[in-house]
């Protein structure tokens, strides 16, 4: 009995037992992965042991290397390194992402009355007697401070406020790390809590989000810790069980599916550990790590590595920090030489230190229109010019200097740059100054893209927050950002325009000119020997007229009159259809189209055939997506060109016959109509 109580308090003595020398042949090698875990155990003892000649190889991500290691040293177990990744290689390779840690403590906030009521403490540091009494008062705790509810339930409020506002938006996912088992099922509580109360304050505002608030609604905390053999808390037993039920990790790495009722679970945004999932665990959907561990060496680079994992949308990983650990991130990462620190201090940078660059990407963006000839930008973009007319000039100029694609692209890399910062740093009051420069540059390249109606200028990888500002800014200028631009034949095309110009007669012509390219160019394919004429007649126009605007204004709205009716005649003899092919085989055979007198007669018949066989044959349900009946078809048509003996066709009837196919397919609906 004695015994047995002995063994359960103390738990079983280690085994003496060792494997002895197995083989002692140098051919063989000894791989090990996660070194520094593994390389001062029994098992790596014993291993080294019984191929005490064996090469070995270690792999690591976080080595062991300060003397205070002694001969867990990692170079001490393997020798020297073979080749080192560093993790700033691996962010300048793309292959992971740079975080940034926000600091949510104080370390003088118990000297401080406000701040001691405002912020959380520095935990991370050594306290006094008297200090810890302090805080545990603060919080009527008796026990582990890191385990009082009052504080984590002031905590979990604040973290769910910074994930809402910050994380959410983007539609990633958050971590929560906890001192213990307890403290884990506190948090859920708590972040529950949390999460009711902001849904309730989101209804009972004057103009309630909807879309906001379903999405709070969809939320879930789950908590995923290890199993006590023991004595383990009815409490902690129903949080694992919950999790299984729920396939809780699964579910975390899935993104959100807001609209499919089946899939409920991957609501789940908060995954609560405290001895579980900070390594080893791939989870690109997770952005955030808010921290209440002490955590330091290898297991503290462990765990923030859980938010740099490369994800569509996703620019940077954050660490939320609520015990200190920001105050003392040298101490924390004491094991590693000067040189390995800065390196992970580099991955590693606080919030705050985006804002230079933000500044910079903001000037790169003024000097980018200031280089054309915009001088007043600056007072535009911020909102300091005192005439509307004056606001309405730098539009005008800021918009004619995009005439250039490369400039309109360096633009749209400019701004989607700065708003990324932007981004990032919202809502943190730093960034409030540059609100109304993002809203304004927003809707110049709206007005540029309305100008030249280029569909690649587009802000989607420019985070949700900046671009909820800039469409808010664009509705209450009465623009939809979800509607494109008013395209050439729309009904209102020339009322938008004028609306666009305001009394710009440069302005007018110039939007409808790139409207009128934009539109040959897309339906080039449809009907390529009518869209070629007006393009020749566009570039005629423009030759004659060069600056006259009014001019060319008058003559492109008559290019966008004949683009809109479309083909109206036939050639004699032929039905409009075969007038299009006609005309494209002639482009496509005959310098400028010019059929010889000879062979008109011979090509019209041939046309009249072809396209009596193309309505014939394509008509049956999805026909081009069956490629043996498209090269029976290309070959029919190969033949009858053969037969019609025009030598210029004969000389390249594969190629005619390809293009006519290729006609065809864009001409579908036309031909079986």
């Amino acid at each position: 009995l004695m015994v047995a109580e002995t063994l359960a308090r103390y738990g079983k003595p280690p085994a003496a037992e060792t494997f002895g020398v197995v083989n002692r042949s140098e051919r063989i090698l000894l791989m090990i992965d996660e070194a520094h875990r593994t390389q001062s155990s029994d098992l790596g003892d014993n291993l080294f042991e019984a191929f005490s000649n064996a090469t070995r190889i270690a792999f690591t991500g976080t080595p062991l290397i300060t003397e205070q290691h002694g001969t867990r040293r990692t170079v001490k177990r393997f020798g020297e390194y073979i080749d080192t990744y560093k993790l700033m290689d691996a962010v300048h390779d793309h292959a992971t992402l740079q975080i940034l840690y926000e600091g949510r403590t104080a370390d003088t906030a118990l000297k401080d009355k406000h701040g001691f009521d405002t912020k959380f403490e520095d935990l991370f540091k050594d306290r006094t007697e008297e200090e810890l009494l302090a805080i545990k008062k603060k919080y009527g705790a008796s026990g582990d401070i890191l385990e009082a509810e009052k504080r984590i339930e002031a905590i979990a409020r604040d973290l769910v406020g910074h994930y809402i506002d910050n994380i959410l938006p983007d539609g990633f996912k958050a971590q929560v790390v906890c001192h213990s088992k307890l403290a884990a099922i506190r948090y859920q509580q708590f972040i529950r809590s949390a999460l009711v109360e902001r849904l309730d304050l989101e209804k009972r505002k004057p103009t309630p989000q909807l879309d906001l608030i379903r999405r709070i609604a969809f939320l879930k905390a789950v908590v995923v810790v290890s199993s006590d053999a023991t004595n383990e808390l009815a409490v902690i037993t129903e949080a694992r069980k919950e999790a299984k039920r729920w396939n809780a990790v699964e579910n975390f790495c899935k993104p959100f599916d807001f609209d499919d009722p089946d899939k409920d679970l991957t609501g789940i945004a908060f995954l609560i550990v405290c001895d579980m999932l900070l390594t080893g665990f791939d989870a690109p959907v997770e952005q955030v790590m808010y921290i209440d561990k002490r955590l330091r060496e290898h297991n503290l680079l462990q765990a923030i590595a859980r938010v740099n994992r490369v994800s569509k949308g996703k620019s940077r990983g954050f660490i939320v920090d609520y015990i200190g650990l920001a105050n003392h991130l040298t101490h924390a990462l004491s094991i590693y030489a000067e040189e390995d620190a800065q390196d992970i201090q580099q991955g590693l940078k606080n919030l705050l230190t985006e804002v230079p660059i933000l500044e910079e990407r903001y000037q790169r963006l003024l000097q980018h229109f200031r280089s054309v000839g915009v001088a007043a930008i600056e007072a535009f973009v911020t909102g300091t010019l005192a005439k509307p007319e004056a606001q309405v000039a730098v539009v005008h100029a800021a918009v004619g200097a995009m005439k250039d694609i490369k400039r309109r692209a360096d633009f749209e890399v400019y701004l989607k740059a700065f708003l990324q910062s932007l981004n990032l740093i919202l809502p943190h009051e730093s960034g409030h100054s540059f609100r109304g420069p993002a809203r304004r540059f927003g809707y110049l390249l709206r007005m540029v893209k309305e100008r030249y109606k280029d569909d690649s200028l587009d802000l989607a990888d420019a985070g949700a927050k900046v671009k909820a500002l800039i469409n808010e800014h664009l509705i209450d200028l009465g623009i939809n950002p979800k509607i494109p631009p008013v395209e050439l034949l729309s009904a209102d095309f020339l009322t938008s325009v004028r609306k666009h110009a305001g009394g710009d007669p440069e302005a007018k012509a110039s939007e409808m000119e790139h409207a009128l390219r934009k539109h040959y160019t897309v339906h080039f394919d449809e009907d390529p020997a009518f869209y070629k004429r007006l393009s020749d007649k566009l570039e005629k126009l423009i030759q004659e007229h060069k600056n006259n605007w009014e001019a060319l204004a008058d003559g492109y709205e008559q290019l966008r009159a004949e683009a809109l009716a479309g083909r109206t005649e036939a050639i004699e003899g032929l039905t409009r259809e075969a007038t299009t092919f006609y005309d494209y085989v002639a482009q496509l055979t005959f310098d400028h189209g010019d059929v010889p007198s000879q062979d008109r007669q011979r090509l019209k018949e041939l046309m009249l055939r072809i396209v009596e066989m193309l309505q014939g044959s394509i008509g049956i349900i999805d026909f081009w997506k069956k490629p043996i009946e498209v090269k029976r078809l290309r070959g029919n048509i190969d033949t009858e060109i053969l037969l019609a003996n025009i030598p210029h066709l004969t000389e390249q009837h594969e190629r005619i016959a390809v293009e006519i196919i290729k006609l065809a397919e864009k001409r579908h609906e036309e031909l079986t109509t």
